[in-house]
């Protein structure tokens, strides 16, 4: 039986092949010289704009006027504005690590006594630091504790870090209040106290400037007589002064000396002559 040979079905490679010399003719480039230019144009300019960013980061990074060795403190009438600067936290800090919410947080945290603060930092090196201090308008003195009290009613400590003591004692209209400090869930005056010396402060009377605080009476204070006048706390301090006026014309005329005199429900004020 005679055997036929075939042939080894090669067609697809050849196919294949085909295709591929169909697609590109002999003696022309894959990319075409214009687009192999561009490239070689794109990965130099790369290369460029690296080198000159390496440049410029080592320039701001060893150049000498780009840290912060100074800064311009305005607003202080207390604190020093060496020690500010000093808190601050920027002295040989580079300027794009300057964080001014993180610096204005610091300083408020290390001095109580500032109200606000506002920090901005720019090229090269150039810092401001503005302050707004407190203004005390009560000494409270709590068993030889010393503390500032402003209008606010925030609780600062007389000798703050960095404060002049000559410029505490010119602040004007400050009252003084012995006893116990009663503080609020913030840390500050206790309410009801702060409202009474705001409205002992604006009612106008001739008023003396020192006070004692007792925590179950609230504020006295001893008048141009003599006699111990007892106002307490909370709002309706023109109402008490009033009635105080009414009792002490009434016990003037009786000649009546009194050991106090208790306004606290000005419907109902009374007196003692001992101090029981």
């Amino acid at each position: 039986m005679t055997k036929t040979w075939k042939r080894p079905k090669k067609r697809h490679y050849e196919q294949a092949g085909s295709v591929v010399l169909d697609r590109v003719r002999l003696g022309q480039a894959p990319i075409s010289l214009r687009k192999s230019r561009w490239i070689r144009i794109g990965l130099w300019g790369t290369l460029a704009l690296a080198v000159a960013a390496g440049a410029v980061a080592l320039w701001l990074a060893w150049d000498s006027r780009f840290y912060v060795y100074d800064a311009e403190v305005v607003g202080t009438r207390q604190l020093s504005p060496g020690a500010l600067f000093e808190a601050s936290g920027l002295e040989g800090l580079h300027i794009l690590w300057a964080r001014p919410g993180a610096v204005e947080s610091e300083l408020l945290e290390t001095f109580p006594s500032l109200e606000s603060v506002s920090v901005s930092c720019s090229l090269p090196s150039d810092c401001t630091i503005s302050v707004v201090e407190r203004r005390p308008r009560v000494l409270w003195d709590d068993q030889g504790e010393l503390w500032w009290v402003d209008e606010e009613g925030a609780v600062f400590g007389v000798n703050d870090e960095g404060a002049s003591s000559e410029g505490a004692n010119e602040a004007a209209g400050r009252w003084v209040v012995s006893g116990p400090l009663p503080r609020g869930d913030d840390g500050n005056l206790d309410e009801r106290v702060r409202v009474a010396l705001t409205e002992l402060w604006v009612s106008g009377r001739d008023l003396p400037t020192e006070f004692t605080y007792e925590s179950d009476r609230g504020l006295s204070f001893t008048d141009r007589r003599g006699w111990r006048v007892i106002v307490g706390r909370g709002s309706g301090m023109d109402e008490r002064l009033w009635a105080l006026e009414g009792l002490t014309a009434h016990l003037e005329s009786n000649g009546v000396t009194p050991a106090f005199v208790d306004v606290r429900f000005p419907q109902a004020p009374y007196y003692s002559r001992t101090l029981d």
